[in-house]
């Protein structure tokens, strides 16, 4: 990894030789009142593709991977266990399966599967290996409906048996809004048929004794029984050529119905879910709209979210969250050249906090074993002939700089409640930012501090600015773990823009800005992507912490302090992302 040394030392060259280059002004205000939404510290969660989980378990990638991230944070990353072939998901009593000495196999094969048979003992491979703490959700088989879902109810069952604690919730089904279309339901499938269903399969898991016996023992702080996640919903609302079916699907719809109208239902409900996929290769006529330019389009970014600030206000008045339960650049597993490169990180990060900013409580990054857009992945594989490794890809760096913004940075007083905003001044095509507050309730009764200093302006923690604008290098083009076939081959003319942000804050005259930097050679760079000059070994998931830092999340690009008038001022690179960090307030 001596690479990630010469990077550092070009990186830093490379902005003080921009200084002698004319460079545009931003100006950016920070409103002294904005409307903001809790920003949680696992906003950035992983969906797991039920038949590529076992690839995953077999090598220490991503357990090493979440476990440094988890360290940074003081909790770990939230693991969805689901998508398609979850209706497709059957358990057999007993273990080994026959014929394979296995508890798990894929039929005819994972990538082709049209069946995935576990016994409960497949529970117990995956119980330990993601970081304690990690909160789990796994999705049952709602599309058999044979047996009145006798086979759903067992699965919880062994999935609580197998898991134990660390499972929070079940899912029922996968994107059942097109199961019309895959033959799972007739025409008459809608809403009231899907709360009726709903209904039988959770009064069965929750009436069975061993779900009983949790109810039972909640006052003894013994294990907690699983909730449910609901909903699962594909289609964005607003998308028609997305829509695989016409429904009646939302949340709104759903809740308008009167899902959850009892208290007794609304107790069982921890979140609703939807999916979104803003690009597709899963069809023609969405391949060749594919584009790394509209990936990276802040604009275009905020007409696919803000279609759900009224499905998440709809979850929210019914009591709990809305989630982005499975995403990730492109459905049918991403294409490479977008979805694993710099773009895609710079693109995932701006994702995350606005959706947060609008009320969406978590975002779920699908994996697969062998998808082009996973953000790393844990064995070797053939793929349009070309072999490619196990690997960490660019979209990881991504989850590390949310990281970064979501840290409490050992501060002393525990896990900060922080909430989000946008900034209405950072709002273009190619310029996105965002507002990071302390929440002040959070230190009510907190010894020895002093309410004051984190109320008003002063609550303001972080602020995030994010350079969308394109700008494609010519180093960093290619990573082992991606198909060669789509390194870039188009550069930008020229010299690299950059432009000096001069930001009024409510920060006081001299106090210190912490920096760190999500940087690449350019938005077409696979490789060669760093955190305030942190990068991961591609093979381990280890960290090579950058900047001479003792450890991970103690890294910074640089430190400045508030000038006059409270104005911090800064550079950024075209396609970069910058985390401004004030002190402690003490």
């Amino acid at each position: 990894m001596t690479l990630s040394r010469n990077l550092l030392a070009a990186t830093v060259v490379g902005i003080a030789a921009s200084a002698a280059q004319t460079k545009n002004t931003v100006t950016i205000s920070v409103p002294s009142k904005l409307s903001t939404r809790l920003l949680v510290p696992d906003v950035y969660g992983y969906s797991i593709e039920p038949v590529w989980l076992d690839s995953y378990l077999n090598t220490s990638l991503a357990s090493t991977i979440l476990q440094n991230i988890a360290n940074v944070i003081g909790t770990p990353a939230p693991i969805r266990v689901g998508g398609n072939t979850a209706d497709q998901t059957y358990l057999y009593p007993t273990s080994p399966l026959p014929l394979t000495g296995n508890d798990s196999v894929a039929i005819p094969s994972p990538l082709t599967a049209t069946a995935f048979n576990i016994t409960p003992r497949w529970f117990d491979t995956w119980a330990t290996y993601f970081p304690a703490g990690t909160k789990l959700i796994y999705t049952l088989n709602f599309a058999d409906n044979s047996s009145a879902w006798a086979n759903a109810v067992a699965e919880a069952e062994a999935a609580h048996a197998g898991l134990g604690d660390s499972l929070t919730a079940f899912e029922l089904g996968n994107e059942i809004d097109h199961w019309i279309n895959k033959h799972w339901r007739d025409a008459s499938w809608d809403v009231k048929e899907y709360i009726g269903q709903f209904r039988n399969v959770t009064a069965q898991i929750t009436g069975s004794a061993w779900y009983q016996g949790l109810e039972k023992a909640k006052g003894q702080k013994k294990s907690k029984a699983p909730t449910f996640q609901a909903a699962v919903f594909a289609d964005p609302p607003l998308v028609p050529d997305q829509q695989d079916e016409i429904d009646d699907f939302s949340i709104v719809n759903l809740t308008a119905a009167g899902f959850a109208a009892t208290p007794e239902e609304k107790s069982i409900i921890s979140s609703y879910a939807t999916h979104l996929y803003p690009q597709s290769t899963c069809d023609t006529a969405r391949w060749y709209r594919l584009s790394l330019d509209l990936l990276s389009n802040h604009e275009v970014l905020w007409k696919n979210v803000s279609q759900y600030i009224p499905q998440s206000a709809a979850a929210d008045a019914a009591g709990a969250p809305l989630v982005m339960g499975e995403t990730n650049s492109a459905s049918c597993s991403g294409r490479s050249g977008i979805s694993d490169t710099f773009g895609a990180a710079l693109w995932a990060v701006d994702y995350v906090l606005t959706g947060a900013s609008i009320g969406i409580r978590r975002l779920y990054f699908h994996l697969g074993a062998r998808s082009e857009y996973s953000a790393f992945t844990p064995l070797a594989y053939e793929l349009k002939n070309e072999t490619l490794a196990p690997g960490i890809r660019a979209p990881l760096y991504a989850h590390y700089f949310v990281a970064r913004v979501v840290s409490d940075n050992g501060r002393g007083h525990g896990q900060t409640a922080l909430r989000v905003a946008a900034l209405p001044a950072a709002n273009s095509s190619s310029l996105s930012g965002f507002a990071v507050y302390a929440d002040e309730k959070h230190y009510d009764g907190v010894e020895g501090v002093d309410k004051a200093k984190y109320s008003a302006g002063s609550a303001l923690r972080k602020l995030v600015f994010l350079d969308m604008g394109v700008w494609n290098g010519t180093e960093g083009l290619s990573n082992p773990s991606t198909l060669s076939a789509t390194d870039g081959t188009i550069f930008s003319q020229g010299t690299r823009p950059v432009s000096t942000f001069e930001v009024a804050t409510p920060w006081p005259r001299g106090a210190e800005v912490k920096v760190v930097r999500l940087a690449a050679p350019g938005t077409n760079a696979k490789s060669d992507i760093t955190v305030a000059g942190t990068m991961f070994d591609e093979e381990t998931g280890e960290p090579v912490v950058g900047g001479g830092a003792a450890k991970l999340g103690s890294e910074y690009s640089e430190v400045i302090h508030v000038g006059a008038k409270r104005i911090v001022k800064f550079d950024v690179q075209r396609a970069e992302g910058v985390l401004l960090e004030i002190g402690d307030g003490k």
